[in-house]
This record gives structure tokens, sequence and C-alpha cells, in this order.
């Protein structure tokens, strides 16, 4: 019984205070005036606002995208990983995965250690799982599916590249030479947002590709970007260089040979007091000369042939047979004199003159002039003019750096003028005021801005309604006081004197009750005394008579 009598009794101090708090709220807001009052409600409101929605959003999951433009075959196999890992997740628009944004990082890296994704293609992890009895057609396409892929894979890893496509073109092997074809290559790239691919970049994109792929050079290698821009175009052997490339080509060599002109005279004149500026003139014709060649005093013995013919006259025995008619001629008489006959010899040689075939391709490109102009700065530190002996001296040096060559028609043209100080001061930096906030905190801002506002807000109407009580108590004390002056007036200075104690026991109340009676009773002396009032400024004057009443009348 005691614990129930004391929670009752408890429940019902709380009530009171609860109460009494409720009415002293209730009496302060109605003493407020009409704007006050809608004032501190729409403060109120705005800050429960404030409060509910920073609360509804702070108790609320925040996803962050885990990966996105994902393929159908990456996309699933990591939402297979995140189930099984039992993280929760949601899908977003065409390939893109959410997570919780705690953990967005940590998932990153489990899931990279996984090789997930694998890059939106196959690799060469496909022949870990190659089926027995494959067909070579069959390994001859996955062959060239994996390369891809890896190919993509490892263009994916630069920076400005935010995915990409290899598609090649591998020619099947022929035991006919003449039909030999070389491989080709066409690669699609998407950039990243605001990024760009300069040259160097590109050339060693083309230079990988050509390097992994077997007969496959760089000339047949085409890039272009998702945005249908043409980074490398394929060149076929003969073909002439396009005007962009030679303007490109000029470009180049102008910048090399102002870097070089520039940097040797600076060691001279000093930093920054020297400017050149190279012009080059480039033939962009495309020539092909054939020449033939012969060199008479260079005849050399080609071949050579040789023959020998001999007849001999053939004596043989005739006539009726017998010693005789057997014998040779003179044989008998003893005559031994050589056989009768002819020998005739022939000789053909065959000379070769020197006979040389030269053909040349002259591409478009050569250098056919160069036209130099520097500009040095005639503010030397001593303050003295340069001579000409200086610049005839600083002209062969640039003649010397940069190439030029007379008969070829290049034109070097070095001038000494002032320069002028023209260099801007540089303006600080504009700062905002959230960056003097650190960069973990910076989410906060609007809402403690917000929460300024509102204390602000709040803490000036309290002030403004201090101030309006002040100003009715003021003039309550005011009122109060007229009343007990007029009390005093009415009754007369003997009254006054007599009552003085007890109308400064009366409270306000009464004495505006007592001041509105004795008004009423005697409007007349009421009506002297606020024409007495009203008349404050004439004191000085002499009084006139006083009254029956006591009153003196001005």
């Amino acid at each position: 019984m005691s614990s129930g009598a004391s929670t009752s009794d408890l429940i019902a101090k709380t009530i009171a205070f609860a109460r009494t708090y409720w009415e002293r709220g209730r009496s302060a807001f109605l003493g407020l005036s009409k704007p006050a009052r809608v004032m501190l409600v729409s403060t109120a409101a705005a800050a429960i606002l404030i409060v509910g929605y920073v609360g509804y959003h702070s108790s609320q999951t925040t996803w962050a995208t885990l990966f996105s433009n994902l393929d159908r075959e990456d996309a699933s196999a990591v939402v297979a990983k995140l189930k099984e890992m039992k993280v929760p997740y949601r899908l977003e628009g065409e390939g893109s995965v959410e997570v919780p944004q705690a953990s967005v990082r940590e998932l990153r890296l489990e899931l990279a250690g996984a090789g997930l994704p694998r890059g939106g293609g196959v690799g060469f992890e496909s022949f870990d799982k190659m089926r027995l009895g494959a067909t070579e057609f069959e390994q001859r396409v996955l062959y060239r599916r994996s390369l891809e892929g890896e190919l993509s894979r490892t263009i994916d890893t630069i920076a400005a590249v935010q995915s990409s496509r290899v598609h090649l073109v591998l020619p099947e092997r022929s035991v006919f030479v003449g039909r030999a074809e070389p491989a080709s290559a066409s690669i699609v790239l998407k950039l990243r947002p605001g990024r760009l691919l300069g040259g160097s970049e590109v050339a060693g994109i083309v230079h990988l590709v050509s390097s992994s792929v077997a007969s496959l050079t760089p000339d047949r290698v085409a890039i272009v970007t998702t945005d249908g821009s043409v980074l490398h175009k394929p060149r076929r052997e003969g073909d002439a260089a396009t005007d962009e490339e030679q303007a490109s080509a000029a470009r180049s060599i102008e910048a090399t040979l102002e870097e070089r002109a520039r940097s040797m005279l600076e060691k001279v004149v000093g930093i920054g007091r020297v400017d050149v500026r190279v012009s080059a003139d480039l033939d962009r014709a495309r020539v092909e000369r054939v020449e033939d060649r012969y060199d008479p005093k260079g005849a050399t013995l080609r071949s050579e042939q040789s023959s020998l013919e001999r007849s001999v006259m053939d004596r043989s025995a005739t006539g009726v047979p017998g010693a005789e008619s057997n014998a040779p001629e003179g044989a008998g008489r003893g005559d031994a004199g050589a056989p009768e006959g002819t020998m005739r010899e022939s000789r053909t040689r065959n000379f070769e003159v020197d006979h040389i075939v030269e053909k040349r391709l002259m591409t478009g490109g050569s250098l056919r002039r160069l036209t130099v102009a520097v500009v040095v700065d005639g503010n030397t530190p001593n303050k003295e003019t340069r001579s000409p002996e200086d610049i005839a001296r600083l002209a062969a040096l640039v003649r010397s750096a940069v190439g030029a060559d007379e008969r070829r028609g290049d034109v070097v043209t070095v001038e000494s003028v002032p320069f002028l100080d023209t260099e801007p001061v540089a303006a600080p930096p504009e700062r905002s005021l959230t960056s003097y906030v650190p960069e973990r905190l910076r989410k906060y801002v609007p809402m403690a801005a917000a929460g300024v506002a509102a204390i602000v807000v709040f803490s000036s109407l309290i002030a403004v309604a201090r101030m309006r009580k002040r100003a009715r108590l003021r003039a309550q004390a005011e009122a109060d006081a007229a009343a007990s002056a007029l009390v005093v007036a009415v009754d007369g200075d003997g009254a006054a004197e007599q009552d003085a104690v007890h109308i400064e026991m009366l409270d306000a109340d009464e004495l505006r009750a007592r001041a509105h009676q004795r008004a009423a009773d005697d409007p007349a002396t009421a009506a002297l005394v606020l024409r007495f009032w009203l008349g404050e400024g004439n004191h000085d004057r002499e009084p006139a008579a006083t009254d029956e009443t006591g009153i003196r009348v001005a």
C-alpha cells in the first residue's frame, strides 16, 4: 500500500508541476503581442521540422555506389559475392550496384582480392575450365576472346580510361606465303568525364597492343572513343601522311627548336629575358624517283668462250691389192714428212658495263626552310645597350643551335628590344567560409547554420517579449502614479498630508478605482487638475488664488 500511495503521490506532484509550468508558459505566451506570437510559433515549427529532417536522414541508410557500368557477367558475379557475404545491396540503373556507404572501401578491397569485377571480358582464366573435345576452331575463338579480354583489362588501368573494348582480327596461318595477311586491331575507349588522352598515352596503347599480338604492326591499329573521336588511324604501306599529321610534325619540330635555342640563350642573357619563335616549312609533296646509271669505265668480263678446230688429209692405199698399194705414199722412198691438214681457232668474250638502278620514295614531311625570330631584352643589368657584335654572336649561336643552313634559305633574325614589366600581381585566392572548416565536418555546416539561425531568432523573440513587458510595467507604474496624484489633488493638500500613509498602503488597483470614483464624484475638480498637469511648463508664474477645494488654479 505504501508503494502504491507513493507512486500516486509522485504522479500527482508531476501533474501539478507540469500544470504550473503550463499555466506560466501560457500566460507568458498570451502576454506577447500578435506578431511576436506568430514569429514564435513559426520559429518553433521550423526548428521542429529541421530537427525531424536531420533525425530522419540520420536514421536512414546512406547508400553509395560500389561499382557502376558493369556488364551482366560482372554484375551477377558481384551480386552473388555480396549475397555470400550477407551484405545488403541494391541495384540502380544499368549495371550499378550500391551498398551502405560505411562499408564501400572495405567491400572494394575484398572483391578485388576475389578478382571481381573481371573487367567486362573473359581472360586467360577461361582455359582453366576448358572442356574436353573442343575443336580447333573453338580453341582459336577462345584464344582470341581471352587475348581481347586481357588487353582490355590492361588498358583499363590507365587513369583517363573508364572502360575499353578490343577487337582483334587474327588471320589463319597458311602454307602459301602469298596468302599471308597481317593482323589488325580496333580499340574503343570510354574516357572518364573531363579527361583526355595525350599523344604519348595513345602511342603507349598502340605499342602495347601491337607488341602483344603476333604479326600486328602499329600502322594497323585503330583507336576511337565513344564520342566518335579518332585517336589513331591505321595507315597502309605507301600512304602519305595526312595534313593533320604533317601539321603536328611541324609543331613538334618548331617546339623542339624553340626550346633548344631558348635554353641556350637564357644561360647567356638570363632567364625570362629572351623569346624565340621558329617557323618550320615542311615539304608535303610525295616524290618517287628512279635513276639508271651506267659506268663505261667499269666494264667487267662476264663470260668467255673459246673453240679450236683441226682437220687432217687421209691418203689411204687404193688400187690393186699388193704390197705397193698397201704401203703409204712415199714410204717406199724413205720420205718421213708430216700429214697434211687445216686448223681453226675461235674465242668469244662478253663484257658487262656497270649499271645502277636507284629508286627513291620521298614522302612528305622533309624540312624545306626554317625561319627563326629571336627577341632579347635590351634592359641589361648595367644599363648598357647591346652592341652589334653581341647581337651577331647571339645570332651565330642560334644558327648553330637550330641547325640553320644558308643553302636551304634559312633565315635567323635576332633583335634587342627592351621588355615591358607587364607581369600582373597575383591576387590572393578567394576563400569561402567553408574552406576554413575541415573537410570531414563540411557536411554538417548547413545543419549548424540552421541551428544557429533558430537560436538567434528565438533569442530575438525572447528579448522583444521582455522589452514589451518592461514597457507595459513602466506604463502601468506611471498610470498608478498619476492615479495616486489625482487622488491627492482631489482630496486637497490637507487630506493628502493626513492620508499619505494610507495612500501608500493601497495597491495599484485600489488607487486606480479610488481615482476613478473621485473623478466621477467631482468632475470639475478633476478637470482642473488635468488642466494644471497639462500646463506644467508655466510653474514659474505666480499661482492664482486657490478655490475651496484647496487646488491652485493657474
